[in-house]
């Protein structure tokens, strides 16, 4: 096994084991409305790595390593994304266990809900548009 695969494994694992609010957000519906709903979202967070790697794929990275603005807006845009989830998370009232905890998203708004995280997380995209290019064979 090459130097640079093995490098790129143990990045990767180690970055996919650090906590991001993916992962909190996959925990908690998980603990509250059990494991189906937590499988849906985990379900959507993947299907939005496919976004991440056509971007690549298509030369986003590229494009942002030459136009460090729309790198910027797209950070901004991630982080409002994030804010705004903080935002309702605020809103929700508090369960407990005297309180009925039926599902409270259709398994669509759930996989939505994982899509639209997956691909506005600033760790995600930071990955698959930096981190990712350096192991690209280009030949």
């Amino acid at each position: 096994m090459s130097d640079n695969l093995m490098m790129f494994i143990v990045t990767s694992i180690v970055l996919a084991l650090a906590p991001g609010p993916d992962n909190l957000y996959v925990i908690s519906q998980s603990a509250l409305y059990g494991a189906r709903t937590g499988l849906i979202i985990t379900l959507g967070l993947c299907s939005g790595l496919i976004i991440h790697i056509a971007a690549v794929v298509f030369g986003l990275a590229t494009w942002l390593t030459t136009s460090p603005m729309t790198f910027v807006w797209l950070k901004i845009i991630g982080a409002g994304y994030l804010l705004y989830l903080a935002w309702c998370a605020l809103r929700t009232p508090v369960i407990t266990a005297l309180t009925d905890t039926k599902r409270l998203d259709t398994s669509l708004s759930l996989l939505r809900i994982g899509l639209l995280m997956n691909v506005s997380n600033p760790k995600v995209a930071l990955f698959f548009l930096a981190f990712l290019p350096q192991f690209i064979d280009t030949s």
